[in-house]
């Protein structure tokens, strides 16, 4: 079932995929196409209905619902499912298409579609072995909120996939652990579609703490590791938001496995339970989106980087007991230098510190895990985090969204900031989160710069932000080149980013 080169790097064990060897971040182990996949209903017109494509689309001019990249893809789609859903229209009758419907509707075409196919051709055909995985999948006994088996069901009588309704709901079970959102990178980390992957599903575990990740390129796919895996280990994803509470995870999960799972890893039982008990007290102060945007937008108003990098210097990070209540700045510059001191020194312009890039070359996992054990132990000896609740983290990230939408560089670069230490507080470094995050942290730390130039402001804090700027770039070039690769946009947007930074710098310094 593997690819040969597939083999080299993971195996198959008691139906899991484990590393064949030491990997190290940055590894592609697996790469899958979707059996069915369907743009969101809002971007229906954006993407192409079959490779998901961003790209100039025609309409099928014969139903007026479907839109295509190229007579490829239309004959493709044609070929799985569309000649069965296309009839002559005046209109377009997908107008108020449900995403439920639309997937379970495509999955039932397309796993017909391959029955009618010749052996010959199945040998050769990448849905045999996801057709395959799909049947072993459990069906999980889990109470659904939409289910659209009857109304696929009525829409299949007239064709010759004929299908029960009994057969369509085990297949809409099952797609409930093996459905995935695929999430376009290039274009602001946008959700574009979803995407049925059950090799994906078959094989992998979850883990609340992560090795690996999963990235999409034209709809395809990619298990990336993002931390070194020893021989043997299982390879592990998150199969839901790690932005929030152990019990909202649990709840996640049930309702994707089934009511018996439970996730034994390291962060719900082991060393790392205490980010949970952090983020739980932080709920109960912070318990809505609103009120965590209010905080966040309050507070980067008034943000003294400065000021803060004096406070967090002159502050023992095993004894924070004077703070009683600690507000979005304090959290990020303690946390930022007690978590991560190579970036929090190199970013003060601190030579006797490691640089950034050195933090994912040089450190071990284990050694990334005691400094957060260290961490989890200063933030709990605060009586009061209120930043760090789950609230506060998703408020943050449309606070963000607003502020770089409207230009508004310093305040995006505070926010950013503060994002970066709470994502690498709940993700590995790696995580393509974190990665991408880290390209926008390092672009709106460069427009401050600018923004700060064009203002005047004092020498000092000129400095931390262009030191800030260089340390950002260089971390986003590590982390966007170990979890994206150099194929992606993003890389070419790093590489002129830094192009135009050191021009700029050499400048100054002639100047």
């Amino acid at each position: 079932m593997l690819e040969s080169w597939v083999e080299k790097t993971i195996r198959i064990e008691n139906k899991r995929f484990v590393a064949a060897k030491h990997l190290e971040p940055g590894i592609t182990l697996f790469v899958e196409p979707p059996l069915a996949s369907v743009p969101l209903p809002s971007k229906r017109h954006q993407r192409c209905n079959y490779c998901l494509r961003k790209a100039q689309l025609q309409c099928c001019s014969r139903c007026k619902s479907a839109y295509f990249c190229s007579n490829e893809c239309f004959r493709n789609a044609w070929f799985h499912f569309h000649r069965i859903l296309c009839e002559p229209q005046e209109a377009d009758i997908y107008i108020n298409v449900d995403a439920d419907r639309w997937l379970l509707e495509r999955t039932a075409l397309t796993l017909h579609s391959h029955d009618r196919l010749s052996k010959q051709q199945q040998s050769h055909s990448h849905f045999s072995a996801a057709i395959k995985a799909l049947q072993e999948l459990d069906t999980p006994n889990i109470s659904l909120q939409s289910n659209p088996v009857d109304d696929v069901a009525q829409s299949l009588k007239p064709s010759d996939c004929q299908l029960s309704s009994d057969e369509l709901n085990s297949l809409w079970h099952r797609l409930q652990s093996c459905t995935f959102p695929i999430i376009d990178y290039e274009h602001y980390m946008d959700y574009v579609a979803v995407g049925v992957y059950p090799i994906t599903a078959l094989y992998t575990q979850h883990s609340c703490r992560p090795n690996a990740a999963l990235i999409y390129k034209l709809g395809k796919q990619c298990l990336v590791t993002i931390e070194p895996v020893q021989p043997g280990e299982p390879i592990t994803i998150a199969y839901v938001d790690l932005i929030s509470t152990k019990q909202d995870r649990w709840k996640q999960l049930k309702n994707k496995f089934g009511q018996g799972f439970e996730c034994h890893c390291i962060r719900c039982e082991g060393s790392l339970a205490g980010f949970d008990v952090g983020l739980e007290r932080g709920q109960s102060l912070i318990t809505s989106e609103e009120e965590g945007m209010e905080l966040i937008s309050q507070h980067i108003k008034t943000w003294s980087v400065l000021n803060m990098f004096r406070r967090a210097e002159q502050t023992d990070n095993d004894n924070w007991t004077s703070i009683q209540v600690m507000d979005p700045p304090q959290f990020t510059h303690f946390i930022y230098r007690l978590a991560f001191p190579e970036i929090y020194y190199a970013t003060t312009g601190d030579k006797r510190r490691h640089h950034a890039t050195h933090f994912t070359k040089c450190m071990s996992r284990d050694h990334l895990i005691h400094r957060l054990i260290a961490t989890i132990s200063a933030l709990l000896s605060v009586p009061q985090v209120p930043p760090f609740a789950p609230s506060t983290i998703h408020g943050a990230e449309k606070v963000l969204v607003e502020r770089l939408k409207a230009g508004k560089w310093v305040e995006a670069s505070r926010c950013s900031l503060f994002l970066f230490v709470a994502y690498s507080l709940l993700y590995p470094p790696l995580h393509p989160k974190v990665a991408y995050h880290s390209l926008i942290l390092a672009k709106s730390c460069w427009n401050a710069l600018i923004e700060m130039e064009l203002i005047g402001v004092e020498r000092k804090l000129e400095k931390i932000y262009a030191n800030g700027t260089g340390v950002w770039i260089e971390w986003a070039k590590v982390a966007v080149n170990s979890t994206f690769g150099k194929e992606l946009s993003l890389w070419r947007e790093l590489v002129e980013l830094q192009w135009v930074f050191n021009r700029e710098q050499q400048v100054k310094f002639s100047t």
